[in-house]
């Protein structure tokens, strides 16, 4: 082997090492985002019996008394333990509370209401995306829970009114979501970029 094609060799296993340094940091930073918005994220996840479009508009009705029976504590709540508090202290009063949804449709079912740790898929909202994951959930299963199911996020409150737009924030919503461009930072330093 040349000299020329051993320094050509070195040079490229050389850039691969760096590459893959470089990949694998940005996809621990990536995680690190993830995990940050899955732990300050509380959901709410609605399962309709079945599929019928009985079932379906059923559904939607219990989501609507239930985000009406929300105590202000659980939108107040500066912190996702305050907030995970305050839902448990009013989980009677949900329950409550889409059980007479179903009882004023005339519904024989019944809902269980439980604040539990559920594993979701990513999910875009459109105007921000949450990574898949295990989440914090106030699940609300009517009947068999067999059909499609309704969800949005309780904490910080995107679901309710006064909901607060930006969260997370772009510049983590593209870390999580967006497309990765690899560069070299003293290739971008030499360009000036």
């Amino acid at each position: 082997m040349t000299q020329r094609k051993r320094r050509v060799l070195e040079l490229g296993v050389g850039m691969a090492l760096i590459l893959s340094v470089v990949l694998t940091f940005a996809a621990a930073r990536r995680e690190q985002v993830a995990a940050r918005v899955r732990a300050h994220t509380i959901r709410l996840h609605v399962l309709a019996n079945s599929d019928t479009v009985e079932d379906q508009l059923l559904k939607l009705q219990v989501r609507d008394a239930i985000l009406a029976a929300l105590p202000d504590s659980v939108r107040a709540a500066e912190t996702p333990d305050q907030a995970v508090a305050a839902l448990r202290r009013s989980l009677p009063a949900l329950r409550y509370a889409a059980n007479q949804a179903l009882r004023r449709a005339h519904s024989i079912q019944n809902a269980a209401v439980r604040l539990e740790t559920f594993d979701f898929a990513a999910r875009d909202y459109g105007t921000f995306a949450l990574p898949g994951g295990a989440y914090t959930a106030l699940r609300v299963e009517l009947g068999a829970a067999q059909g499609h199911n309704w969800f949005c996020v309780l904490y910080p409150s995107l679901c309710v009114a006064g909901a607060a737009a930006d969260y997370p924030t772009e510049a983590e919503n593209q870390l999580v979501f967006g497309r990765y461009e690899v560069r070299f930072a003293l290739l971008d330093a030499w360009r000036g970029r």
